[in-house]
């Protein structure tokens, strides 16, 4: 018991000691303080670490003679380990705000975390966390002593934020802001301006902001700052998997996935390979083999086995073997380890470490269910891969494809269908609606008409971008429907609900697997709205709209009605620069066109057009030139009402819009706008 640490306060208006003098100066002042009444927090301080660590610390509290501002306790020199309870006994001395004095080491343990000249000292137990392999318990030791201003806790955090260490996902603004902020030696210096100095001027800018918000934010604050900033790139990813699902927003939603990605997060990345691809009417497999690479780089491990058949097929670059065969046993070996970690957690949850769960019977890994076939076509190849990994839009992608016969396909009605379940089993809105299309009308399999306006009322509540406007459920038809509605809504049940009712052909069924991992709540289970009874409307009434969808707005596009209903396509529409870029390609908008069909109402309005021609040309003056005009004004109002229909106009638009069509000369500009809106609705 030959090892003494002195504890003794700081008055509140002194400063903190930044060096190892200054600290020994404050403590030989405080030594010197006149005698008082023992300080009761050296009690409260005995009191705890007795508690914790009993016969570690040698402590004399003494009677009402100790008047010393300072105090004296041993260390019981035979224990074979100081590291845990000297520790504790800092943080209990934290805690009460009082300091330790080490005067065989000259170590002055500051009650705000600091150790003058020797700032590593701190966080030594997260190091030592570290190479024990407890990640949480060496992040949230770094975390705390961040909070208190020590720079090489705020550099451990910067470095951990740069290459996903201790179980953190990537965030390179952060991680320079933090490295820049807690650079403490020569080395540290060069290393975190050496990664500044990698970014592009407009990130530099952002990170200098960064920090500086960082910089004046004491304690917590920081802390919060930094998990507000993480929380929002995972929450920006997060939103744009569920608001992909809902297809007029599917551009809106991909736009954020570039920005997420190129902050580290593995899974946005892995996303956006595949959005430079089914998203450009001009390909980029080389920014797809990119994107793949820096989510595999990340450690993402359905990117590993993507990137392994990118350097086998050739795709966005040469083909190589060696990278193939590399990327392959690394996601092996991942997905190896994965299993053991889960399978020790299992065993360590059972008494005794005997694993209580039942042995689940061998599977081959994900996306290997079946033997693939490849097509030598990278359009339909590669967004192949992904739908099998559980993708709702590569699955929607190759539904319209099979449907139409596009990238040298044929026309394979019954395998759309089975990619068309696929997303919709997933939460996409617009293949919910073409699946019920399909069903409805017999194509690709046989026809279903209560499942088909299950689909369509599941559709609506998704947020689909084509409206079903007259569904009118019988209301013998209600109860049924609605049962059926509740089954598709259930996470996973929708093709197994289909093949129960012999809609999807066993040769055309997809492979289940297990969809890819995602950073926020599984797509099949957050993407289904409920519909509540007040939604089922009286019979012949329209379906229930969803809050929020744009059908009553002006830019919403034109929609189908039931009964005909025309085969739902989703064309390419919208197109706008790639930000950044020096080529300009046009983008995909899936939502961007509604596939109007041609009918009556559209030839009136060619009618209302021509009117004017017509009766210049071939009738005379007089009464039958009046009747004439009549007649023609009437064919073009027949035309308004019915186009106007189409863009689900209310009854006291469309009336006002057949009167003006109905007027000479007026009737003519209205008539021709009607068809210019109904040929670009139609894509």
């Amino acid at each position: 018991m030959s090892y003494t640490i002195q504890i003794w306060e700081k008055p509140a208006d002194w400063p903190w000691p930044t060096t190892k003098a200054e600290a020994d100066a404050q403590y030989e002042r405080a030594e010197a303080a006149p005698q008082v009444l023992m300080n009761p927090k050296f009690a409260a301080w005995a009191q705890a670490v007795e508690q914790r660590f009993p016969g570690f610390w040698d402590v004399y509290l003494g009677g009402p003679e100790l008047t010393d501002p300072t105090w004296g306790v041993g260390i019981n020199t035979r224990s074979s380990d100081w590291g845990q309870p000297f520790d504790d006994g800092w943080e209990q001395a934290v805690r009460l705000g009082l300091n330790l004095y080490d005067p065989q080491s000259g170590v002055h343990y500051l009650a705000n975390g600091d150790a003058p000249e020797e700032p590593d000292l701190p966080v030594r137990r997260a190091a030592r966390a570290r190479e024990a392999g407890d990640d949480a318990g060496a992040w949230a030791e770094y975390r705390r002593w961040a909070a208190r201003g020590n720079p090489h806790a705020v550099y451990a955090l910067g470095r951990a934020l740069r290459f996903g260490t201790m179980g953190q996902r990537r965030h390179f603004d952060l991680a320079a802001a933090l490295q820049l902020m807690g650079a403490h030696d020569a080395e540290t210096r060069q290393d975190a301006q050496t990664f500044f100095q990698r970014f592009p001027d407009e990130a530099k800018a952002r990170i200098q902001v960064l920090m500086a918000r960082l910089k004046s934010a004491p304690g917590e604050q920081l802390l919060q700052i930094i998990d507000n900033d993480r929380k929002a790139v995972d929450d920006a990813v997060a939103r744009s998997e569920q608001l992909a699902l809902y297809s007029r927003k599917h551009i809106e939603a991909t736009d954020a996935l570039q920005p997420a990605a190129a902050q580290g997060h593995e899974v946005a990345a892995f996303l956006h390979a595949l959005e430079t691809v089914i998203g450009w009417e001009q390909p980029n497999y080389e920014n797809a083999r990119y994107w793949c690479q820096r989510a595999a780089e990340w450690d993402h491990e359905p990117a590993k086995r993507l990137l392994a058949v990118m350097h086998e097929r050739g795709w966005g670059g040469t083909v190589d073997t060696q990278q193939a065969m590399k990327w392959s046993a690394a996601a092996q070996e991942q997905r190896q380890r994965a299993q053991t970690t889960q399978q020790a957690l299992k065993e360590a949850e059972s008494p005794g470490g005997l694993s209580l769960v039942p042995m689940a019977p061998a599977s081959p890994a994900p996306g290997a269910a079946a033997p693939v076939a490849w097509t030598g076509n990278v359009l339909r190849d590669l967004p192949g891969w992904y739908a099998r990994e559980g993708n709702p839009h590569a699955a929607f992608h190759l539904g319209t494809s099979d449907e139409h016969g596009r990238y040298g396909a044929p026309v394979n009605l019954a395998q759309a269908r089975a990619w068309y379940a696929r997303a919709a089993e997933a939460g996409h809105a617009d293949a919910t609606y073409n699946l019920g299309n399909f069903i409805e009308s017999g194509k690709g399999g046989a026809k279903d008409v209560l499942m088909s306006k299950a689909l369509f009322m599941l559709a609506n509540t998704r947020g689909t971008t084509m409206q079903v406007a007259d569904l009118r459920i019988r209301r013998e038809e209600q109860s049924p429907v609605r049962a059926l509605v509740a089954a598709l809504r259930e996470p996973g049940r929708l093709c197994a609900v289909l093949n129960e009712r012999s809609l999807l052909a066993p040769a055309a069924v997809v492979a289940p697997v297990a969809p890819p991992p995602s950073a926020g709540k599984p797509l099949a289970a957050t993407a289904s709205a409920g519909l509540s009874a007040t939604e089922w409307g009286r019979t012949g009434e329209a379906a229930p709209q969803p809050a929020g969808s744009p059908r009553n707005t002006p830019s919403a596009p034109a929609t189908y009605t039931a009964k005909p209903r025309p085969p739902a396509t989703l064309d390419d529409g919208d197109s706008e620069g790639l930000p950044g870029s020096a080529g300009r390609r046009g983008r995909h908008s899936p939502a961007a066109t509604s596939g109007f069909s041609l009918h009556l109402g559209h030839v009136a309005l060619a009618i209302g057009v021509a009117n004017v021609v017509l009766l210049i040309a071939f009738v005379k003056p007089g009464a039958s030139f009046r009747m004439a005009m009549a007649a023609l004004g009437l064919v073009a109002a027949f035309g308004a009402w019915r186009t106007a229909r189409d863009f689900d106009w209310s009854v006291p638009a469309r009336a006002v819009a057949a009167v003006l069509a109905a007027v000479p000369i007026l009737g003519t500009a209205v008539c021709l706008s009607l068809l210019f809106k109904a040929v670009r609705e139609r894509g």
